[in-house]
């Protein structure tokens, strides 16, 4: 992904003044200021995403009412779905500037499908998890959610590169989303005793520990890093799936035993290839 010069020149004076409190002031302001001029200067993509707000917000009630029928408390049960995807929508707002293509930097002309996609898989993890902690085996909104979520991606990468869509947010927001989602469905299956607990913590640190150790690197080396898929990741995202699914599957029908191990050990395999292969590309240097 091309560098991003905005990003770069902040770190870089943020890395200057050693990361004070200050410091990091006038870096939250910036980059305040930059959302604020990129909201101006391309109000189609601000248009989008209110649209894209109300209808997510309508979707999250409608998820709220369902999730209550499901035994979820009301508060809890409708509220944070709404806040969830309202968060999810302030953050895209804050990142339009990125809606441009992750290559050339040429600017989209919206945001898209496929990263309303992807926002949808992230949204999903609240109420996957509300239903998780209320309940004490999978329900079919349980089930739903997770399968609908986990369908997205596999299309969203088709959906933006068919559309001509692909952008620098398409990139930010995929792994991050991805450990909310993956990370809320294994911790579920775990609670209900259908997932071995130690593989609900490997399928977390496989996802939260890119974004975590990006994150840490972004700041140390003081410049934008690139973010892409790895062939190794995306075959790790593809037999995490089916093994949380074939997991779930055993609840109602049998399952032999060996098929489960064969995918849990398939599953750590490719976890630790694609960790591997990020750490191979990760950037090195000052």
């Amino acid at each position: 992904m091309a560098p991003n010069e905005f990003l770069d020149e902040q770190l870089a004076a943020l890395r200057e003044d050693r990361f004070g409190a200050r410091a990091l002031g006038r870096f939250g302001a910036a980059f305040w200021r930059r959302s604020r001029e990129t909201a101006a200067a391309r109000p189609e993509l601000v248009r989008e995403l209110r649209v894209v707000r109300r209808l997510g917000v309508v979707i999250a009630l409608a998820v709220g009412i369902l999730l209550r029928l499901d035994g979820v408390p009301v508060l809890p049960g409708v509220l944070l779905p709404v806040a969830a995807w309202l968060v999810l929508c302030g953050w895209v707002w804050v990142e339009l500037g990125l809606v441009r293509h992750p290559l050339n930097g040429i600017p989209a002309s919206r945001i898209g499908p496929a990263n309303v996609m992807t926002l949808y898989r992230g949204w999903a993890a609240v109420p996957v998890l509300l239903v998780a902690t209320s309940r004490g085996a999978p329900s079919a909104i349980w089930v739903a959610l997770c399968v609908s979520a986990g369908l997205t991606d596999l299309v969203d990468g088709t959906v933006a590169i068919r559309l001509g869509q692909e952008s620098r947010l398409g990139r930010l927001l995929d792994p991050v989303l991805d450990a909310c989602f993956f990370s809320a469905a294994a911790y579920s299956l775990a609670r209900w005793h259908l997932l071995p607990a130690w593989l609900s913590v490997l399928v977390t640190l496989r996802y939260f520990a890119p974004v975590v150790g990006g994150l840490a690197l972004l700041f140390l080396m003081g410049r934008s890093l690139p973010v892409r898929h790895t062939p190794w990741g995306q075959r790790s995202t593809l037999v995490t799936g089916v093994a949380l699914f074939v997991t779930w599957l055993s609840a109602i029908v049998p399952v032999p035993p060996p098929v489960l191990f064969g995918l849990y050990a398939l599953a750590v395999l490719c976890m630790v290839l694609a960790l591997a292969g990020i750490l191979r590309r990760a950037p090195r240097g000052g």
